[in-house]
This record gives structure tokens, C-alpha cells and sequence, in this order.
């Protein structure tokens, strides 16, 4: 499916009229006949900032701006089979560097390996894969395993016809040019033909009309897609309708209903068309459908018109960003793949489960601190997440008023609530009644706390500590000296003031 929507967005940029002997309407339809290929492929996004602005941004910012300034997704070996098996490996790249990766899918599991990770992520491929295909995650009771592949195969079919209309309507753009060439893939030298096509925004807004004009002077060609679409609904299996919620009448039409819809479809048509001669006199766009927007595209097909490379490159320009706010001068979004091996037999069984492999829960109960302890302080994936975006970082805010208020003394001296500081800080304490000893262990700094109700003196990892001043009970709520307990855990904390009138205390930790 990815490979066709590929091929529907270089559709879009080429149009319909066949260029140096390639059908367009063909190439669509065959990349929907793929069912198994191997290749390689990339995706890439790359910000280009206005280094002026954001120099009076805050060193953080800075920092995160660079690091994901450009992010690349190398697939290096992808392969897939037609019993909905696919095996991967690539790279993520960042402004740090590479973060390597294997991942593993099979009807039922997805498994991810990351390098830096000590344990792979195994994933059920219902949650993974859900609503990436009409029908694909359809999991009815009666209907078994057949389901998927039946609803692949009639959302196919109903894609081959509603695409190849549609494809059928669009306007060539006005740079578009064909030849014959010889490339690579995979190593082994291929003729192929190549259809390159350039478009801007301007240029693509002046389109949409002479698609829409193409829609409005078919009325015979949209009478007949209705037909066959009811057709295709009318021959899908009883539980598959029953699945989709097609009932019997919804697919037996008269051929008035036929007409009656098909002249609905056209005076939905024909009121875009007369939207769109309102919209594009608007200054919002002039804005967006205008130069500074362009698509540039490099179609290679085989001889049976299979796609074997293609090259896209969207480009959104200055001129698409006028927000102050926003310090950005343009986005580049690029993406590339190469095929092999179509439809042939890659092999490809079921994935293999360790038996340490890391559940989806299981990695959502973890928190920050623990997350890192599951990957390698050497990776990149490690420092990404610990230096870079500081994910074990803890802040919070206790207020003078609401919540677990913190208090103050007639000197100014501050008090926080010991069980609501531990609470969010995420360690959890006991209280022994008999002693009147609180108890807590903070992971981070490698500390055991043992205070004592009315002391002023404090158990770290069995060391005594004087405070400043008395573990004391207030309405029932423990509190100790802000600079004391906060001290003590490595935190500093502000003061400001909030919208009522009220004393905000801000706790941060950096680990």
C-alpha cells in the first residue's frame, strides 16, 4: 500500500495524458498488484531556520532546533510478502547521529530492534497496523482468518476503479518530459523509462479548476463508477457486507438511483467548482497556492510498468511562512525508493519472539529514569534522549493555595508537604506510627531518607544530617524545610506569583 500511495502522488504530479508512451492510469493500477517486493527507500524532512530569530531563543531551544533540523528514515533492506510478512533494517538519523534499527511483521506481531535498547519492543500488528487500510484490522467474530485477505482484496479492486477515474481526470502539469534510461537497481542494470515533472503552487491551484471542468463534463463517465462500485459492493461476500454494514439495499440500485447519485456527485462537484472561483481571489490563497510551494518528480517504470524507483521532493519556500512567531524560512521533504524482486518469493516466515522482549505496557509503565536504564549509556539513542531532550528531567509546582500547599514561617521560611514532594517526584514512602518515621528511597541521586516527625535531624543512607529546622505536622500533612528536603535531592525551586494572587513554587531536577 505504501508503494501506491507513491504512486498515486507522482499520478497526481504527472496527470493523465500518457507521456513518451507510459500510461499513467497503468503504473497505478499495476503498483496495486504488488503483493510481494524487496528494495530500499528513505524518507528525509529538513528545516531551514532563520538563524537571526532564533538566536534570541533560550539555549535549550537551540539545542533541540539543531538536533531535528533534518531527520532522515534510511530503510537499507525492506522486504514483503504476500501473507502480510515484512522484514526491515535502516537507520534513524538525527543531528547526533544514527540510531539503527530491525524491524520484524508478521499477521499478529511487530517487533522493533533498536540499537542502544538491551531489550527488542514487541507490538500486537492489530494496534500497530490499526486503520492503515480500510479492512485491514477488520477482526469480526465468524469471519476467521479469511477477513484480511478478502477485504484487501475488495478495497484493492475498489481502489483500481475510484483511482483509475480519478487519474483519468487530472490535468498534465506544464513541465513534464519522458525518456528512456538505464539505471541500477539494486546493482543489476535496468531499462527503464523515466517521467520527470516539476510544479508550483500557483501552478497547481490553476489546475484544480480544469480537473474539476474534466469531472463536470463526464457525467456518463461518473454514471458508469457508480454502476461498477454498486456491482463491487453487491459481490462482496455476506459477512463481509455484514462486517462493512452494507446492507442489501445499499447496493441493489434502480437505474434512477443510479442517475439520481450520480447527478448528487456533480452538484457537489459543481459547487467546488463555483467555491473555488470565490476561494481563489481570497488573500489566504494567494498565500498558500503560490511559488514559494514546489513538487519536483522522477517516475522510473519497467517495461510491465512497475514502478522501480521514484525520487519526490516537496519544497514549501519563505513566502508560506509569515507568522512572526515562526521563525522558520522553509521545509524540504524529500522521499526516494527502489524496488526489486516484485512479486517474486522473498522467503519471509513469522517473527521469532526473544523471550526478553519488552511489551507494549511494559514499556508505558516505565518512567523516564527506568526507560534509560533499559538502553546503553554509549548509543546515540541514550544520549539523544538523556542530554538532548532531558526525558528524566522532573519538574513540578506546588502552589501557597491549592493542591498540597507548601507553607512558610513568620521569617519567610519556606515548608514543603514531604508525601506530595516524593509523589512527584515518583517515590513512594512509608510512615511507621509507632516511631513516627517516614520513609523514602530516591533512585536518581542513590539515597535512602529516614526523617523523624519533630526532629530535626535526618537518616541519609545511615548518615545523621542536620536540618535546619523540625520534620513537622501541619493539618495532618508532614512538611520539612524546602531548602532541606529539596537540598538534599539535588532540586532547586523558584518562586513566582500566580494568576490569583497566590505564591507558585516551581521545582525543577536536572539528572
Amino acid at each position: 500500500m505504501g508503494l501506491a500511495l507513491v504512486a498515486m502522488l507522482i499520478a497526481v504530479l504527472v496527470g493523465c495524458q500518457a507521456v513518451g508512451g507510459v500510461n499513467l492510469n497503468e503504473v497505478l493500477t499495476k503498483q496495486l498488484d504488488v503483493r510481494s517486493s524487496a528494495g530500499s527507500g528513505s524518507f528525509e524532512i529538513e528545516l531551514n531556520w532563520d538563524e537571526d530569530a532564533l538566536a534570541e531563543e533560550d539555549a535549550e531551544t537551540q539545542r533541540l532546533v539543531k538536533l531535528f533540523s533534518k531527520v532522515k528514515l534510511q530503510l537499507d533492506q525492506a522486504q514483503s510478502d504476500d501473507k502480510g510478512n515484512v522484514k526491515a533494517s535502516g537507520k534513524l538519523s538525527l543531528g547526533k547521529g544514527d540510531i539503527p534499527f530491525a524491524l520484524q511483521i508478521d499477521p499478529t506481531t511487530v517487533l522493533l530492534t533498536v540499537e542502544g535498547a538491551k531489550r527488542p519492543l514487541l507490538i500486537d500488528a492489530g494496534e500497530f497496523g490499526e486503520g492503515l487500510m480500510p479492512g485491514e484490522d477488520m477482526m469480526v467474530p465468524g469471519l476467521g482468518d479469511m477477513t484480511s485477505k478478502i477485504a484487501e482484496e475488495a478495497f484493492r479492486d475498489a481502489l483500481k476503479q475510484v483511482g483509475s477515474y480519478v487519474v483519468g481526470h487530472l490535468p498534465n502539469p506544464p513541465r513534464i518530459q519522458a525518456e528512456a534510461v538505464q539505471l541500477p537497481i539494486n546493482g543489476t542494470p535496468t531499462d527503464l523509462m523515466k517521467v520527470h515533472a516539476e510544479l508550483n503552487g500557483k501552478e497547481l491551484g490553476e489546475l484544480i479548476p480544469v480537473f474539476l471542468d474534466s469531472l463536470l463534463s463526464d457525467g456518463q463517465g461518473v454514471r458508469s463508477l457508480l454502476e461498477r462500485l454498486a456491482a463491487w459492493a453487491s459481490d462482496l461476500p455476506p459477512e463481509l457486507k455484514e462486517a462493512l454494514g452494507i446492507a442489501p439495499e445499499d447496493t441493489d440500485w434502480t437505474q434512477e438511483e443510479v442517475t439520481q447519485a450520480a447527478q448528487e456527485l456533480l452538484d457537489g462537484v459543481k459547487e467546488l467548482r463555483d467555491e473555488y472561483d470565490e476561494a481563489s481571489r481570497e488573500e489566504d490563497w494567494q498565500e498558500t497556492f503560490n511559488e514559494s510551494l514546489t513538487f519536483k518528480a522522477d517516475l522510473y517504470a519497467d517495461k510491465s510498468l512497475h514502478i522501480r524507483k521514484s525520487d519526490v521532493e516537496i519544497a514549501l519556500g519563505e513566502g508560506l511562512f509569515t507568522e512572526e512567531d515562526l521563525p522558520l524560512k522553509g521545509v524540504v521533504i524529500r522521499t526516494s525508493q527502489e524496488l526489486w524482486n516484485i512479486n517474486e518469493d522473498v522467503g519471509l516466515g513469522e517473527v521469532a519472539a526473544p523471550a526478553n522482549a519488552m511489551t507494549v505496557e511494559e514499556l508505558a509503565n516505565l518512567n523516564p529514569r527506568k526507560l534509560l536504564n533499559q538502553l546503553s549509556v554509549n548509543s546515540v539513542v541514550y544520549d539523544v534522549l538523556k542530554n538532548d531532550m532531558e526525558i528524566d528531567d522532573q519538574s513540578f509546582t506546588l502552589s501557597s493555595d491549592w493542591g498540597v500547599p507548601f507553607a512558610s514561617d513568620d521569617d519567610g521560611n519556606l515548608y514543603v508537604p514531604v508525601k506530595e514532594t516524593m509523589r512527584q517526584l515518583g517515590n513512594p514512602i512509608t510512615f511507621e506510627a509507632k516511631t513516627k518515621q517516614i520513609r523514602f528511597y530516591d533512585e536518581p541521586t542513590v539515597q535512602e531518607f529516614v526523617l523523624t516527625l519533630g526532629s530535626d535531624q535526618a537518616l541519609v543512607n545511615g548518615e545523621k544530617v542536620q536540618l535546619q529546622a523540625p520534620v513537622a505536622r501541619l493539618g495532618g500533612v508532614s512538611y520539612m524545610s524546602a531548602d532541606d528536603l529539596l537540598g538534599l535531592l539535588h532540586a532547586t525551586y523558584t518562586l513566582s506569583e500566580g494568576y490569583d494572587g497566590e505564591q507558585l513554587m516551581d521545582v525543577e531536577r536536572d539528572l
